[in-house]
């Protein structure tokens, strides 16, 4: 049996949870094969992990870096290209393109209202640019003409920048890229979140009636909120909502399970009108043979508050760094050590100059990704949590196996991790943070109890075994429903 993995700027590519969630489901399901379809900023990423024995195929989908769609790949032939253009037509784009790309349009505007003919026009754009030239497309002036109507004569929007618009049109233009390609079959699609990379498995779904389904880890619509930019005018803010609340929207429309890591996603996914019935949680699971107490080296004079986390926005590290100020005034053997890799440069930058205008320099480390995490989370006397947005986070119940006390950040389902085995604050409050570390620093005998809890619930409730047990039920219940409504 085969499953189709899609992932949006994750795994094989970065390190995180969402690619640890992967790596660890698709070597534990061995007797499943697995094929993996990743959406990408730019082509020929390093790939970060060792791949399984059982991933069959790697595909990946450049939004950005290649002048031509498919360029990248080693299928890619002049006389393939010679075809796609002699045979994209003008009178056939305006004839067969626009009227969909209309539709899209009008749902992206209106925040999906209809899913049902948004899924239906996508699978119509995807039949029109997998057999065409995407580049000639776009250069339809019937194309643009169908986006200026729609986008830019609208009485909500006509008021937006041109700057804005141009942007936006070069965004739609490059997601249109993810339709250009054609898909291998699978027994079903299954997508790390309800976004870009899950439209690939609706197309599938509405095409084949391949079963599709969705974890959701971060609750993709909630996080591009928090990525609205402040300098957007009003009428900008709520056309970009809207774009990301359609893709959202079919998403969950057209999956046949959402699967949700806390409870906190549930929220999320019953007020945008989700059945109940399609809903089953499962908590994420770590080998709690592998993240245990074990005894390592510190440098004598050094108390290590650990953090692992990817450096980005919505991780906010700027939360911890800031709130190092107050620990140190506090706790001057205290110093910062931050695991894992660098995804955004610009706020990495960001975070630099704010050690810098600190004067934490000596306070703060950033170690880089680690491949034996589980003697980082031994090395802190405190594990922090910083973040803006989270799912269910590996590295929270990780560092709890490995018997260390938490201070996170109560967002997503952080606070279902942690329970009594550590000190939720509120996002973006560096102070509070603080305050919880320091408190827990002072406090050793506080620091071994809430260790010795998260130790335990983490054996009780978030072990690897389950976590792995209810993903194989899960595909083997899909595929056998399939089969007896003849769908494969």
């Amino acid at each position: 049996m085969r499953i189709a993995m899609l992932h949006e700027g994750t795994y094989p590519y970065y390190k995180g949870g969402v690619s640890t969630w992967t790596q660890n489901l698709i070597k534990s399901l061995n007797e499943f094969e697995f094929l993996i379809i990743s959406i990408t900023t730019k082509p020929l990423r390093k790939i970060v992990y060792e791949k399984p024995a059982n991933v069959k195929h790697l595909i990946q989908i450049p939004l950005w870096g290649t002048e031509i769609v498919g360029e990248h790949l080693k299928e890619f032939s002049l006389r393939k290209l010679m075809e796609l253009n002699a045979k994209t037509r003008d009178e056939e784009v305006k004839e067969k393109f626009v009227p969909n790309f209309r539709t899209f349009l009008e749902e992206i505007k209106v925040g999906g209202k209809n899913p049902e003919e948004l899924g239906e026009a996508l699978l119509e754009i995807h039949k029109f640019l997998s057999t065409h030239s995407h580049t000639k497309v776009f250069k339809n002036i019937d194309v643009w003409n169908t986006f200026y109507e729609e986008i830019v004569q609208d009485e909500l929007y006509s008021t937006m920048r041109a700057s804005f618009a141009i942007s936006l049109a070069s965004i739609i233009q490059h997601i249109m890229r993810i339709f250009s390609y054609n898909y291998p079959d699978a027994d079903i699609y299954h997508s790390s979140a309800a976004a870009l990379c899950g439209l690939i498995g609706v197309v599938k779904k509405i095409k084949d009636g391949t079963p599709y389904l969705v974890t959701e880890h971060g609750v993709y619509f909630r996080e591009r909120m928090l990525d609205v930019y402040a300098e957007m005018t009003l009428p900008e803010k709520i056309l970009w909502m809207n774009m990301f609340k359609a893709i959202t929207s079919v998403n969950y429309h057209y999956a046949d399970k959402i699967m949700p890591v806390c409870e906190f996603n549930v929220e999320w996914e019953e007020e945008f009108g989700v059945p109940h019935r399609k809903i089953e949680m499962i908590y994420n699971g770590v080998d709690v043979n592998r993240f245990k107490p074990m005894a390592v080296d510190v440098e004598e004079g050094v108390r290590p508050v650990v953090a692992m986390t990817r450096i980005e926005k919505l991780k906010d590290v700027l939360n911890i760094i800031e709130a190092m100020q107050y620990i140190d005034g506090k706790i001057p053997q205290a110093r910062l050590e931050i695991y894992g890799p660098i995804s955004d440069e610009r706020y990495y930058e960001l975070c630099l100059r704010k050690v810098d205008e600190l004067e934490l320099q000596e306070k703060v480390r950033f170690m880089g990704p680690t491949d034996t995490p589980e003697a980082a989370y031994n090395r802190a006397e405190v594990f922090v949590q910083p973040s803006l947005s989270e799912g269910f986070p590996f590295t929270v119940i990780e560092a709890m196996a490995c018997g260390k006390p938490i201070v996170a950040t109560d967002v997503g389902g952080v606070r279902e991790a942690v329970g009594d085995a550590g000190i939720v604050v509120p996002p973006r409050a560096p102070k509070e943070l603080a305050e919880a570390v320091v408190k827990l620093m002072d406090d050793r005998e506080l620091r071994e109890e809430l260790g010795k809890r998260g130790r335990e619930r983490v054996l009780r409730l978030f072990t690897y075994r389950k976590f792995v047990e209810e993903y194989r039920r899960v595909y083997l219940e899909t595929i056998t429903e399939a089969r007896a409504r003849g769908l494969m």
